[in-house]
């Protein structure tokens, strides 16, 4: 074949299968190398572990060597990097309770001696058998009394509050303020007392109030207890403080002084607050108290019971005696049952109605014999109640005579007057009444007083008009006096003679007289008895107003009649 088509065969076998032959001789080269990369062994690596570890121990047994050397030389190099990470595993294991363990078994022993001859010792031994508890966790199970109120958990290397949890009723101070206090008795007791070793203070008393510390290496716990602790709370402490080294271990080896990404701990420290009351009675050195104090309960109950049902008889028989109309002669009460005889006024009020108005609310049998009260106030109301005399009347009684005040229609005179009838009522006052006239005699009464006697001027002669008006003012007073005194009151006839300005004082005032003597002779011979008549000449003295001169005038010269109607006589003298 000649050259030139050779080179162009092999031009065309490199256009066609150059790119695969290419890959074949790397891929050739590859295994004859035979060699892995990092990266490969990287992704190889984890599932070549698993695999040889599960099919059996040889990997673990090649690596132990190697594994505990470097083991070694990182904790020869820095032990608290170590400690910190073992810590949430090795903590369950390696409890630092041995001390709490100690004076938890000093206690019970103690409590179990102090208990054991006494009748609740015996009762607790008891129950030790029955239930197969051990006698001393008996004692101390009745005699634990504690409340934690707070836990703090506190940054371990800043000494700074990362969250805080109280019970609901306190009134508490900074919490920070606590936290720093805390910190610095740690870091008191820490620099004083074998710094080298790194203690810390556990447990320490403030009055009534213990805190209980448990140290970590990232964070710091610590819970205010009032009263004994058990030793439950310091496992709990403990357990709460791994949790949260578990949990948290990233945050607190970042912390920066922000609280915020520990506030999900709140409920992990609410979980160790806790109150545990103690059976009725535990403690007490006195076993006499477990019934002299219900006895004496007991006794102050029933004489405070007993106080006060006596003040409430009291109250009643005080509240009956200070009732007009009410004679207390005896009573007696037994067990809640109130008897009470006496004498009562039949007008009085209801005993039991007295006594609930005194604030005593009790039913009781009462034995009343009826007498007649002289007491002004059951007189008086026994003289309301005889004569029906209307709520608005006033009547008070002085000595024994019964005084009405007020305003009473006329037809009421007749009946009150016979209220001296009533037992303890000698006589009856009705100066001070004012009386309401019926319909018929007001409205006389307003005729006759709008009815002027009218006379030609200086002259006393009744002509033909003047003698008509008479005449018709003597019929109507004759009717209004018999209505009055019929009804037992008095009456006043004013006959009122006035005359006009044209004369002098004296010849007016005489000729104001005479007209009225005409006036009362005509009254007189209609019947009209003279002691009603009263003569009040006042001539030009009250004249009638007009404002036309002519009118007024005519009308001051005339006579007119004013009536006023009295329960008893003008001149004070009885009806």
């Amino acid at each position: 074949m000649p050259d030139n088509q050779t080179t162009e065969f092999a031009e065309l076998r490199q256009l066609l299968v150059g790119p695969e032959q290419r890959r074949l001789e790397a891929l050739a080269d590859r295994l004859d190398g035979m060699g892995i990369t990092p990266a490969e062994l990287a992704d190889l690596l984890p599932e070549a572990i698993a695999l040889r570890s599960r099919r059996d121990q040889q990997l673990g047994r090649a690596l132990a060597p190697t594994v505990e050397t470097a083991l070694r030389e990182s904790i020869r190099r820095n032990p608290r990097e170590i400690a910190t990470a073992i810590f949430p595993v090795l903590g369950p294991a390696i409890r630092k309770a041995i001390a709490e363990t100690m004076a938890s078994l000093v206690r019970s022993i103690n409590s179990a001696v102090e208990h054991s001859l006494s009748p609740r010792g015996l009762k607790w031994r008891l129950e030790s058998w029955r239930t197969g508890v051990s006698f001393p966790e008996i004692v101390i199970k009745h005699s634990l009394v504690y409340r934690v109120e707070q836990v703090f958990l506190i940054h371990a290397e800043t000494g700074l509050l990362l969250c805080h949890v109280s019970a609901s009723d306190l009134k508490l101070p900074d919490a920070d303020l606590i936290s720093g206090m805390l910190t610095a008795i740690q870091d008191f007791v820490r620099d004083s007392f074998r710094p080298a070793e790194g203690g810390t203070l556990r447990t320490f008393s403030v009055g009534d109030h213990t805190v209980h510390v448990e140290a970590g290496p990232a964070a710091v716990i610590a819970a205010v207890v009032r009263g004994e602790a058990p030793e439950g709370l310091l496992r709990r402490l403990q357990f709460a403080l791994e949790s949260i080294h578990l949990e948290f271990a990233t945050a607190l080896a970042e912390f920066s002084g922000d609280a915020a990404p520990f506030e999900p701990v709140r409920p992990v420290l609410a979980d160790c607050l806790e109150t545990v009351l103690a059976e009725p009675g535990t403690g007490s050195r006195k076993t006499w108290l477990t019934w002299a104090l219900p006895l004496l309960l007991l006794v102050a109950l029933g004489a405070g019971l007993a106080i006060r049902s006596s003040l409430r008889w009291r109250r009643a028989i005080a509240a009956l005696d200070a009732e007009p109309g009410i004679v207390v002669i005896g009573g007696t009460r037994d067990w809640g049952r109130w008897q009470i005889h006496g004498l009562k006024d039949p007008v009085a009020r209801d005993p039991e109605a007295v006594v609930r108005a005194a604030g005593v609310s009790v039913a009781f049998l009462g034995r009343w014999e009826p007498y007649l009260s002289l007491d002004s106030a059951v007189v008086v109301a026994r003289a309301r109640k005889a004569i029906g005399a209307p709520a608005d009347l006033a009547m008070l009684l002085r000595r024994d005579t019964l005084v009405l005040l007020g305003t009473v229609p006329l037809n009421w005179l007749r009946s009150i007057r016979l209220a001296d009838r009533v037992v303890g009522v000698g006589s009856v006052n009705v100066g001070e009444l004012a009386l309401t006239l019926p319909p018929d005699l007001d409205s006389l009464r307003r005729s006759v007083a709008t009815t002027l006697v009218r006379f030609d001027p200086g002259s006393a002669d009744l002509t033909g008009g003047a003698s008509a008006t008479v005449a018709g003012l003597a019929a109507s007073v004759r009717s209004l006096v018999a209505g009055v005194t019929g009804a037992g009151a008095w009456v006043r006839i004013e006959l009122v003679g006035r005359t006009d300005p044209s004369g002098s004082d004296l010849t007016n005032q005489d000729l104001a007289q005479r007209r009225i003597d005409r006036v009362a002779a005509r009254f007189r011979e209609a019947g009209i008895a003279e002691a009603v008549l009263v003569p009040r000449p006042v001539a030009t003295g009250r004249p009638l107003a007009s404002d036309d001169p002519a009118e007024r005038a005519r009308i001051n010269r005339s006579v007119a009649v004013q009536v006023t109607v009295a329960s008893r006589s003008i001149d004070g003298g009885k009806p």
